[in-house]
């Protein structure tokens, strides 16, 4: 047998492409503004996140938000069928007595189906609005209106 030893072959070198200086600035340039755009839009979330967890809501105007309107029938989370009543725990946010009505977050209220939220609630002649103020955590008990509405029927400061 006889060895091919001696034939060649051309062998073909691929080399990468190497941009120019001008295209290694703009590739650069292009990078920095990508990492600088990244971080920007992580420090606005966070702050966003930050102002809402302390956001104030005594000092807010709650006059505008009119929450007896609100059809409750549709927020039923695994509600007890048929409940018409409620206890409730929250903090009063504010106080309105010539609208007869509290703004308060509430925790979980399972019974109507209710998650944790912010929301005006109307009081009825029987509940002292003298006895809260805005801060005070409360246990409170709501109740089922024939207008659809539920309303606070008792108050207290929570043990």
């Amino acid at each position: 047998m006889k060895s091919n030893c001696n034939q060649h072959t051309t062998a073909r070198v691929i080399t990468p492409h190497i941009p120019t200086t001008k295209g290694r600035n703009s590739m650069i340039k292009t990078l920095m503004l990508s990492t600088i755009f990244a971080l920007g839009t992580c420090a606005m979330a966070a702050s966003a996140q930050a102002a809402d967890a302390t956001m104030d809501h005594g000092k807010m105007d709650h006059g505008k938000m009119d929450h007896s309107k609100m059809d409750h029938s549709k927020m039923d989370h695994a509600a007890t069928p048929g409940a018409t009543e409620a206890a409730g725990v929250g903090v009063i946010n504010a106080i309105d007595a010539t609208k007869n009505q509290v703004n308060v977050t509430h925790e979980p209220m399972p019974d109507l189906g209710w998650p944790t939220m912010t929301m005006d609630l109307p009081v009825t002649s029987a509940v002292d609005l003298g006895t809260i103020k805005p801060g005070d955590k409360v246990s409170f008990r709501v109740k089922l209106g024939r207008d659809k509405t539920y309303r606070i029927m008792e108050i207290s400061p929570a043990k």
